[in-house]
């Protein structure tokens, strides 16, 4: 191996240990909107996925990825991960971009899914959902976004964030509104923050991970990914401002999160300008439509879907109007805004098929709703609250 592609691998290395260290940040960062005891079910469940996903992505996952097509455009033939060195720096990154998907997943259902009916969950999700979306965008030679349809996807926008959120709304409809009597936790401010901190700072991993090499794009996705959460950021908080709620640490956290979101699929496709407008999109529409999803009564797990749900359309469709040399501005034509739309549906619509589906087996088999919800009042004084944190059974 040359120096470059010593320098390539390393760079993939230390990217995907960087998205790792964003599996820990959302389960921090969704479980401590709920209270300090939803964090931890959040890092439990967040874990067990991250394990389980490992091990399938090992164990055949690359391969329906990244492999020779099984069935053309669709999926690869399951295989072991490769054993040449530059080939498997790319499949660790790879690896570690399949656990943060169901990580993502993981963070948002946790409290109101039993643990045992998360893990078989997980499992068919991973297999029947990401792995073939992954091939769709990711496999580059024989995938029908990528390869057929010439989708742009940089980060994995399409089988990550729109996968998991729509995988959540799936499991959340089976699951049903949370419970009029069900407490609500007091958020965990530090947690939420910490969480954030690391999400924000695991980014930059993924963003420059997708490039897979240090060019002359690299700078630009690092950039441009700074640029763009800054702007969702001081959106969001602009927003609360506008519609006279009080700006938060939430408020700012999501609205950095938004903008990771949103800048992953394009970090790479457009200028340093573009990015401060995608960012600010993407804080605006999910401080918006945040409001409306919370009328539905699901809980805090609305917040997860809509901002990953969200802010990966408006990255996505972004790409469509303003990329450089494809986009409607540029191309005078609305081709790549038409495919980038088609991807982003169709892999929504079988992601949330497809775990409606698997969650109601579940349901009626071993078991997914949580029936005690670990969380403690309002009004209940700190010494007090460890007699609470307890739960309450459904009655």
């Amino acid at each position: 191996m040359d120096a470059a592609a010593q320098v390539d691998a390393l760079l993939l290395l230390v990217s995907g240990a960087l998205v790792l260290i964003i599996v820990p940040g959302f389960a921090l960062l969704y479980g401590g909107m709920i209270s300090t005891a939803g964090a931890a079910s959040a890092m439990r469940a967040t874990l067990v996925g991250a394990g389980i996903a490992g091990v399938l992505f090992v164990i055949g996952g690359y391969g329906m990825a990244f492999g020779p097509p099984l069935i053309p455009h669709v999926v690869g033939v399951p295989g072991t991960v490769p054993s040449d060195a530059s080939t498997l720096a790319r499949a660790c990154y790879a690896g570690a971009v399949c656990v943060l998907a169901v990580a993502i997943l993981a963070s948002a259902v946790a409290p109101r899914v039993t643990l045992r009916g998360w893990a078989v969950f997980a499992i068919v999700w991973v297999v029947l959902v990401y792995l073939p979306a992954a091939y769709a965008v990711f496999n580059l030679m024989d995938g029908w976004a990528s390869a057929t349809f010439g989708v742009i996807d940089f980060g994995g926008a399409i089988p990550v964030s729109i996968a998991a959120a729509a995988g959540a709304a799936g499991i959340l409809l089976v699951c049903g509104r949370q419970p009029e009597h069900e407490v609500r936790g007091r958020r965990n401010v530090p947690v939420m923050a910490v969480g954030g901190a690391l999400v924000w700072f695991g980014w930059f991993g993924l963003a420059i991970g997708s490039e897979g090499s240090v060019d002359g794009f690299t700078a630009l996705i690092w950039v441009n990914t700074l640029t763009a959460s800054a702007a969702a950021t001081i959106a969001w908080v602009t927003v609360d401002r506008i519609m006279m709620r009080r700006p938060t640490v939430a408020s700012a956290v999501c609205g950095a999160v938004a903008g990771l979101i949103a800048i992953a699929p394009a970090s790479g496709i457009i200028t340093t300008g573009w990015s401060l407008l995608v960012g600010a999109l993407s804080g605006i529409a999910c401080a918006v439509i945040i409001d409306v999803a919370a009328r539905a009564q699901f809980g805090t797990p609305t917040v997860v879907v809509v901002i990953h749900l969200v802010g990966s359309l408006v990255g996505l469709l972004f790409i469509g109007l303003f990329a450089n040399g494809t986009g409607m501005v540029y191309s005078g034509n609305f081709d790549q805004l038409g495919v980038q739309a088609l991807a982003a549906v169709v892999v929504a619509a079988w992601s949330f098929l497809v775990s409606w589906g698997a969650a109601y087996a579940i349901q009626r088999t071993i078991g997914l709703t949580a029936t005690v919800h670990v969380s403690w009042r309002e009004d209940v004084p700190a010494a007090g609250r460890h007699q609470s944190e307890r739960g309450r059974p459904e009655r």
